[in-house]
C-alpha cells in the first residue's frame, strides 16, 4: 500500500499541506495504541505522513506508484551547483568554528567569540532560507504538468536541498 492510499488521497505531487496535517492527526487519534489503537497501524500513519511531508519522499512514493523508472544515485543538476559549493563552504567554516568554541575554556574566551557566532548564525540563516526558497519553487511546480523524464532529477535535488537544510540547521543548533 502507497503512502496516499493511508490519508485516502490520490497520488498527487502538489499537496495541501495542512489538509493533510488535519488527517493525519484525525488517524493518529483514532490509532493511538493508548487509545486502544492499532500499535502498528499507528506506526504506518506516522510513517506515511512523514513520507507526504517531505517532498523528494513524496515525489518518490508519487514515481513508485506510477511505476516511473528512477535511480537515487545521482549528482545535482547544474543549476543547484552553486548553492552545492556555498553549502559546503559554510559547513566547514561552521565545523571550525565549533571546534574553536569548545576549545575555549574561559569566560572571557567564549565572550569574545560571541560577534563570530552571530556572524554565522546570519550567514546559516541566509542559507537556509535561500534553499527554503528553492524547495518552495520546486514544490510550486508540482502544481503544473511536469514531464515524467524530469522527475526523477528534481526528486535527486529536493533529496539534497533537505540534506543541507538539515546539516546547516544542525550546524546552526550547535552555535549555542
Amino acid at each position: 500500500m502507497n503512502p496516499f492510499d493511508t490519508f485516502s488521497l490520490s497520488p498527487i505531487l502538489a499537496l495541501d499541506l495542512d489538509m493533510l496535517s488535519k488527517v493525519y492527526q484525525n488517524l493518529a487519534a483514532q490509532n493511538h495504541p493508548d487509545k486502544s489503537g492499532d500499535k502498528s497501524q499507528f506506526e504506518k500513519i506516522n510513517l506515511d505522513y512523514a513520507i507526504l511531508r517531505s517532498p523528494s519522499n513524496r515525489l518518490k512514493a508519487y514515481m513508485d506508484y506510477a511505476a516511473i523508472e528512477y535511480d537515487a544515485r545521482g549528482a545535482v543538476s547544474n543549476d543547484l551547483m552553486d548553492l552545492f559549493m556555498r553549502v559546503g563552504s559554510l559547513i566547514q567554516e561552521a565545523d571550525a568554528f565549533i571546534r574553536k568554541k569548545s576549545a575555549a575554556t574561559s569566560i572571557l574566551a567564549k565572550a569574545l567569540l560571541e560577534a563570530e557566532s552571530m556572524e554565522l548564525q546570519d550567514k546559516l540563516s541566509a542559507l537556509i532560507s535561500q534553499i527554503e526558497s528553492n524547495q518552495s519553487k520546486i514544490t510550486e511546480s508540482f502544481a503544473s504538468p511536469i514531464d515524467n523524464s524530469d522527475l526523477p532529477q528534481i526528486a535527486r535535488n529536493l533529496s539534497f536541498l533537505e540534506k543541507w537544510q538539515a546539516q546547516l540547521q544542525q550546524r546552526y543548533g550547535s552555535l549555542f
